[in-house]
């Protein structure tokens, strides 16, 4: 058992979303076979050939095309093309050369993803737990006090390979696509080990060497657990009205409009939000939109303090991916040092791995000077 997963560590909730659409027969729900992913061949329906993903089959009919005719756009190169075709399917396929342990996937782990997933994929805060929840599926949250399944991606997941087009172009999520295919593996290596998947009945351990052979030998828990239809049967059965339709000026139409925002007591100390624009929580937090008060301390520190809550203390009450923490005043002596101007400069524009103005661009710069000021008083 490797150091990571020895320490026992217990993960609460998570969500990790994943659905599929995919069949092996006409009118039959099958189970996902893992060994014959359904991505090949064609079943028969009402005379009619249908592809395994619904679509219609049609005679292929080759069309000569004269030089020059179509006078549209231009051909794409062979590197414009493998640009745009980094999809991973289930069964591994397309996945990128490339290799890390699992003791450097660790490392890239705590430098780019433990600010929002933690140490060892716990979660912090409202981003997504990605290690625990085995056994839970099952469980029904009838009321409050229930526990509901905990998705995650030892728990809920089907299939391992197609988090590595995820993370590669939509992660980490200030600097998406920053990740190399190495780190990349190394990071689903990671996190393979804290959720104790074992290969070929084996442990994964530091120095197992994670690539694209071993990904494939990857079986999740829950892989035969989703239900897969591919002819994507309609919800409704409605005839279509093609004549004699209803007269839609002879009715009204109702909209309800319910704002359930007011309605529920917030758990935690962050702004809420409606419709996209942050309002008081109840916990006298000031919206993070609205004007703050001139910077330097003063009346302006109560704002500035809920701002930085909100969109900075990720990093800066932790220390992750090497941010200086607030208050400790030997991290912030040499940077004090470059003068005001500078530090105003870096935290708009973004500086090593820290995005312009902590990933909130919402934040207008005069708001993000009114954090600096207070992250500089509480750390001198």
């Amino acid at each position: 058992m490797s150091r990571f997963v020895a320490r026992n560590i217990v993960v609460m909730t998570g969500a990790l979303a994943l659905s599929a659409s995919m069949a092996l027969a006409a009118d039959k729900v099958v189970p996902a076979d893992p060994n014959h992913y359904p991505y090949h061949g064609t079943v028969k329906k009402d005379g009619k050939l249908i592809n395994i993903d619904g679509a219609v089959m049609r005679e292929r009919t080759n069309v000569k095309i004269k030089k020059g005719e179509l006078k549209y756009g231009v051909n794409a190169t062979p590197k414009q093309i493998a640009g745009w075709n980094v999809d991973v399917r289930p069964d591994g396929k397309g996945l990128p050369p490339g290799k890390m342990t699992v003791e450097q996937g660790a490392e890239v782990f705590a430098n780019n993803c433990a600010m929002c997933h933690g140490d060892f994929g716990e979660g912090v805060g409202k981003n997504p737990v990605l290690v625990g929840g085995k056994g839970t599926l099952k469980n029904q949250a009838k009321t409050g006090g229930d526990d509901g399944p905990e998705k995650t991606l030892g728990s809920y997941a089907p299939y391992i390979t197609p988090f590595f087009w995820y993370i590669k172009m939509a992660m980490p999520l200030p600097t998406p696509k920053k990740l190399t295919n190495d780190e990349v593996y190394g990071i689903i290596g990671y996190l393979l080990q804290l959720n104790e998947i074992q290969v070929d009945g084996k442990d994964i351990e530091d120095d197992t060497v994670i690539n694209a052979d071993f990904l494939k030998k990857v079986h999740l828990p829950n892989e035969k657990g989703f239900i897969y239809n591919n002819l994507r049967k309609p919800d409704t059965h409605n005839t279509r009205c093609m004549k004699d339709c209803r007269d839609m000026k002879k009715w009204t139409v109702m909209h309800i409009k319910i704002d359930a925002t007011e309605s529920i007591t917030p758990t935690v100390k962050v702004p809420r939000y409606n419709c996209g624009k942050p309002i008081m929580n109840g916990e006298g937090f000031a919206a993070i939109e609205a004007p703050l008060p001139a910077p330097k301390g003063g009346a302006g520190d109560a704002a500035a303090a809920a701002a930085y809550k909100a969109s900075c203390a990720g990093c800066h009450d932790s220390g992750a991916a090497g941010a200086p923490i607030v208050g400790h005043k030997d991290e912030w002596v040499d940077r004090i040092k470059e003068g005001e101007k500078t530090l105003y400069e870096h935290a708009i524009k973004g500086f090593n791995g820290m995005p312009p103005k902590g990933g909130n661009m919402s934040l207008k710069d005069d708001q993000v000077k009114a954090i600096v000021d207070y992250m500089v008083n509480k750390s001198k």
